[in-house]
């Protein structure tokens, strides 16, 4: 039975406490059970299959699993008491797992009602489910169920050459904000140290030691965003930028107090962040997307197809989304946003945004045990998205939030993403991410590994945890003849919260130019591999890159990048589909060659 709850705490819940795959280099959190040291978790992938570094932990993590679902099913069939269950929930959360009361008085009750729907409606193998949820640990399934693949429409036409513009033309300008996570009860001067997964509140704790309080600005430990610090940054980006086209927003606004979230706190939060957004843009088009936190518990969207009721649908997130979603969107079409959180819309002749909901192919969502299956058909219609605008002559800008090539992604849907992406190669000019909190890129590959698209992940408007809060700006091919509507450069720009706290003021400016740092001629898929490349012979210029990648926060400088960490991170950059190490191969031993000679 313990590991039911290790299960359905560490691995739904708690594995969003931590950034996939990266160092907390304040040290260990206290309310959570034993983590990995600051080294370990910088050798983990941000994105790309674990495969590579399992270990004999994984693998008993995965037996574990299987005999609690094993376990759990047979109390389910004996007919144990469903308030029984929860509180055996509860008490091994606390006593075996190692989360404080807190959290597990809250958090258990939340996620139980999906897992016990799941177990007495669904006939569950407990190798194919944890294979399922378990997949960022390396726990595979099996099962047929879990094959399946998107038809894809005609064939794909000759690849057109790219032809980026001369520069000083016609150009879009773009905002691009992710996660952020703004928390209306961040109190400066309190705890920021406590036992729970969210702090900087006055449930917190008291301070003992100067050092615990809260920064007035945002704070590196396990603190949401300040209302007024997410103010600054959103006025900051309109006074800078008076001349933005649009802006893309990617997601996740409510915070990380996963114990104690409820519809009516996540809606709150949906609307006080919708409108503050909107009053200092007021003119300007926001294209938004749903995030894992979005939804009560968090990471969890059932198939909008399903049959469910009205405590256990997604219908309550995608109404208020809808309604607030109408009021940034131009010519928003409601339907499919009502469905489940996904749109299309064309935004100038030719010129079309897609934004999909991608919380359907994330492996934390447990609802995929029941059906991973395209649900909802939502990539068969991201496809006919692409079909129809393939046939009409529009490229695409796609817009998500959860990067397909990390370890969290559901692996059928990584590949059948990947797939969509090759076969509309000429249509898909740019794609866009939050999610990771880090500044970083998936570069797309066909079965030559040739660079064929790429995803930008922009980095968070929050500082949970050890980072600086930033935004970026995008310079887009504009309004011309023959547009290619690449990008054409990004401008990222951050807080240094370190410099906020001792000087009392919060200063945001320009971090770097990609192709003026990086000295990119131009911003294509092959430029992006030539950069990987390059960085993979020249430490200097990716200790720039790392720089950037943790948008210049003191406490990941302090702790550096070491060999394991370097080549970790250049392999995230050529994976964009999970399943597939090839590209990140390839390259590791053109660097192990170079190192020989």
């Amino acid at each position: 039975m313990d590991v039911l709850v290790t299960v359905l705490l560490v691995t739904l819940g708690m594995a969003r406490a931590s950034p996939p795959g990266l160092v907390t280099p304040l040290g260990g959190h206290k309310g959570a059970p034993t983590p990995l040291s600051p080294q370990q978790r910088l050798h983990q992938p941000v994105s790309g299959p674990e495969e590579a570094i399992l270990s004999h932990r994984t693998a008993a993590v995965c037996l574990e699993c299987q005999i609690a679902l094993n376990f759990l099913q047979g109390e389910v069939d004996a007919g144990v008491e469903y308030n029984i269950l929860v509180q055996e929930g509860i008490l091994i959360c606390v006593t075996t797992v190692g989360y404080t009361q807190v959290f597990c008085d809250g958090y258990v009750p939340l996620i139980m009602p999906i897992i016990y729907h799941i177990m007495t409606t669904t006939e569950v193998d407990p190798n194919d489910a944890c294979g399922e949820i378990l997949t960022s640990l390396g726990c595979t399934s099996s099962a047929p169920s879990r094959e399946w693949m998107v038809t894809l429409h005609g064939e794909k036409p000759p690849v057109l050459p790219l032809q980026p513009p001369e520069d000083g033309g016609a150009s879009l300008k773009v905002l691009h904000l992710a996660d952020t996570h703004m928390d209306p009860l961040y109190l400066a001067g309190s705890l920021a140290a406590c036992p729970e997964e969210l702090c900087c509140r006055e449930e917190s704790g008291d301070v003992t030691f100067p050092e615990e309080a809260a920064w007035y600005w945002g704070d590196f430990r396990h603190c949401g965003t300040p209302s007024w610090l997410l103010q600054e940054v959103l006025t900051h980006a309109r006074d800078t930028h008076p001349d933005l086209d649009y802006i893309i927003w990617t997601g996740d606004v409510v915070p990380h107090n996963m114990w104690s979230t409820s519809r009516e706190w996540n809606l709150q939060l949906v609307r006080e962040t919708t409108q503050m957004v909107r009053n200092i843009f007021p003119d300007v088009p926001i294209f938004p997307v749903v995030g894992n936190h979005e939804s009560n518990p968090l990471d969890q969207f059932p198939d909008p197809d399903a049959s469910l009721s009205a405590d256990l649908s997604a219908d309550w997130l995608y109404a208020e989304l809808t309604a607030q979603w109408s009021q940034l969107v131009p010519d928003l079409d409601n339907s499919t946003v009502r469905r489940a959180a996904y749109y299309s819309v064309l935004i100038k002749p030719g010129f079309r945004i897609i934004s999909f909901n991608t919380m359907f192919g994330y492996a934390s969502n447990v609802w995929l045990v029941q059906d991973s299956q395209d649900p909802g058909g939502e990539l068969a219609w991201l496809e006919g998205e692409l079909f129809k605008a393939e046939t009409a002559g529009e490229l695409v800008h796609i817009l998500g939030h959860v990067p397909p090539g990390i370890k969290e992604s559901e692996r059928t849907w990584s590949r059948e993403y990947n797939r969509i992406v090759l076969r509309y190669e000429n249509t898909i000019r740019a794609q866009f991410f939050g999610h990771t909190h880090y500044d970083e890129f998936e570069i797309f590959h066909d079965a030559a590994d040739r660079p064929t698209g790429v995803a930008y992940v922009c980095p968070s408007v929050t500082p949970w945890y050890d980072l600086n809060p930033a935004y970026r700006v995008y310079h887009i091919d504009g309004d011309r003849l023959d547009s290619t509507r690449l990008v054409l450069d990004h401008e990222t720009y951050v807080a240094n919260l370190t410099e906020a706290q001792e000087t009392g003021t919060l200063r945001i400016y320009k971090q770097y130019s990609a192709r003026d740092l990086y000295g990119m001629a131009s911003l294509t898929p092959q430029d992006w591999q030539d950069l990987v490349e390059r960085m993979a012979l020249d430490r200097t210029l990716f200790d720039l890159y790392y720089r950037n990648f943790v948008s210049d926060a003191d406490p990941y400088l302090a702790v550096g990048c070491d060999d394991t960490c370097y080549r970790q991170r250049l392999c995230d950059l050529v994976t964009s589909n999970r399943n597939d190490l090839d590209s990140c191969a390839t390259l590791l031993r053109s660097m192990k060659r170079e190192e020989e000679v």
